[in-house]
């Protein structure tokens, strides 16, 4: 959303007036402080596939809720066996 408003050429200015890239600016120092928790926490064989499984589900369920992209059903299966793969992931695991 703040890249589709930037207007013109692009300047530093630009930048750090809109308060869209404020947000996903936020939005990513969290999500990589997250990461870094997690990997304290969780070994890096199971973290990485469900961190890049998760992420993939995340934002095209994002897209579907906040930006109101359409989203066939062939996709929401491939939603089902995301959730399904992270779930067999952690089969087994303490």
């Amino acid at each position: 959303m703040g890249a589709s408003t930037l207007t013109g050429t692009l300047s530093f200015s630009a930048l750090i007036s809109n308060p869209m890239i404020w947000i996903g600016g936020f939005c990513y120092a969290a999500a990589f402080f997250g990461y870094i928790y997690v990997l304290r926490v969780v070994p890096l064989s199971l973290a990485q596939p469900v961190i890049t499984a998760g992420v993939s589900a995340v934002t095209a369920f994002v897209a579907v809720i906040l930006f109101r992209e359409p989203i066939a059903f062939i996709n929401w299966i491939g939603f089902l066996l995301i959730c399904l793969g992270i779930f067999l992931l952690f089969q087994g695991r303490t």
